[in-house]
């Protein structure tokens, strides 16, 4: 039923939203990038909002068919086309033959897109076939992505993706516990690249309720984190890879909408509020939009790929088998340790259907937070509890398990060191100390 699924007229103007914000950024900010005059770590290049209003652009050409879509996709093609053809990027290609798709990936998309320029094909042209074009080493979702770009730009299909997809951390499994924000940034880019926006879809190197597994753990580190910026491009796994959605994931869609919906835009962690408390005009437009726009276009990308047929989150939460209150007894450990975290605020709106639904996420969350801590004890009583619930057949309690394993077997080679055993385990920084 119609009443089941998200409102496509909420999705379509949470994503005009994100393509009002990329025509400001790339008007302010476009030509000269931004320095910001407190960390110069944060300063941003335009080849970078180039190239990210070019790829949200690419994703919202699937649901150009919608009107207010379609005009604005229009008038933010145009307004780009001469800063990704410009003297910079073709200057960039010139010179730096290695990152002659970096320099390139607007071009490329807008080409796709239908914007034809045979004079930058011929300089790109130039560029790939030099004998300096491969001399950047890459990560493998970085190789993934120059071979998405190159196939773009041929029109064609390429079988050496199928092998950069197995090598990337989509074809691996992930570090749930301990990994870090770019491991998760490195599985859901290989995503974007493999599935290319369902426009060209290629096929996953592993099964994709693997794919969805991993998925669901690594939401669980970007709720923890409040990271929406990371949260959004998870959430893309499943309308990229089908059309059916987790609870977990249907969960998160509502957590990154409520959010939106109470501060007027995605917020992002590199947003500082205090920062904000003392700009005004022009500084203020501008240091929000280079801190902010990027994950205002994730949330442009996630609605874009929902409004695609079929692709639509449903509204209800809903999971089949869960025990009843299985989620008061994980939320038990998290209540133990958790400070409030905006996806309470939501978590505490569902019935207590709905929080079994998700309970699994939940006990992600509580996995992660004890490992985080140092607080072994307190993991081997979650995963008893996980056991007990039925939850705990999903990758991230199978790795907390191994754990377990592998600190019984530091056990025999710590005895050796002087101090207590259980101080180390405890120690915050490393169990190694």
């Amino acid at each position: 039923m119609r009443n089941s699924l998200w409102d496509p007229e909420d999705l379509t103007r949470r994503l005009c939203h994100a393509l009002d914000i990329a025509h400001q950024t790339v008007e302010r900010l476009g030509r000269s990038g931004y320095t910001d005059p407190e960390n110069a770590g944060h300063n941003l290049r335009p080849e970078k909002i180039i190239s990210e209003t070019a790829l949200l652009l690419y994703a919202t050409s699937t649901v150009s068919h919608l009107e207010q879509v379609r005009e604005r996709t229009w008038l933010l093609a145009e307004q780009l086309l001469p800063y990704a053809r410009g003297e910079r990027m073709a200057l960039g290609i010139c010179l730096e033959p290695a990152l002659a798709w970096d320099y390139a990936l607007a071009h490329v998309l807008l080409k796709k897109l239908g914007y034809h320029d045979a004079a930058f094909d011929a300089v790109l042209s130039e560029a790939v076939r030099s004998q300096a074009h491969s001399g950047r080493e890459r990560t493998p979702y970085r190789v993934l992505e120059q071979q998405w770009l190159r196939q773009i730009w041929a029109n064609s299909s390429s079988g050496r993706k199928r092998e950069s997809a197995r090598a990337s951390a989509l074809g691996r499994s992930i570090d749930l516990l301990n990994g870090s924000k770019d491991d998760i940034y490195a599985f859901t880019h290989a995503v974007m690249y493999v599935t290319d926006f369902n426009i060209s879809p290629g096929r996953l190197p592993k099964p994709k309720q693997m794919v969805h597994a991993d998925a669901e753990a690594s939401l669980a580190f970007c709720l923890d984190e409040q990271d929406y910026d990371l949260g959004g491009e998870v959430i893309l796994v499943w309308p990229l890879t089908g059309k059916s959605w987790s609870p977990a994931a249907a969960f998160c869609f509502r957590v990154l909408a409520h959010v939106e919906d109470q501060a007027g835009f995605l917020p992002s962690p590199g947003t500082r509020l205090d920062r904000l408390n003392k700009m005004q005009g022009d500084e203020l437009t501008d240091y929000l939009l280079a801190t902010a726009y990027h994950t205002v276009y994730v949330m442009g990308l996630l609605c874009a790929t929902t409004l695609q047929a079929g692709r639509t989150p449903p509204r209800k939460i809903s999971g089949r088998g869960r025990n009843p209150g299985s989620a008061k007894m994980i939320l038990q450990f998290l209540d133990q340790s958790e400070p409030s975290k905006h996806w309470r605020e939501t978590f505490n709106q569902l019935d207590d259907r709905e929080q079994d639904a998700i309970a699994e996420l939940l006990l992600s969350i509580a996995l992660r937070q004890k490992v985080k801590q140092r607080d072994f004890d307190g993991l081997h009583g979650l995963l008893v509890t996980a056991y007990q619930c039925g939850l705990a057949d999903n990758p991230v309690a199978s790795q907390a398990a191994e754990l377990l394993e592998r600190i019984t077997v530091y056990g025999a080679v710590a005895a050796r060191f002087s101090g207590c055993l259980k101080d180390r385990l405890c120690w915050p920084s490393s169990p190694l100390r």
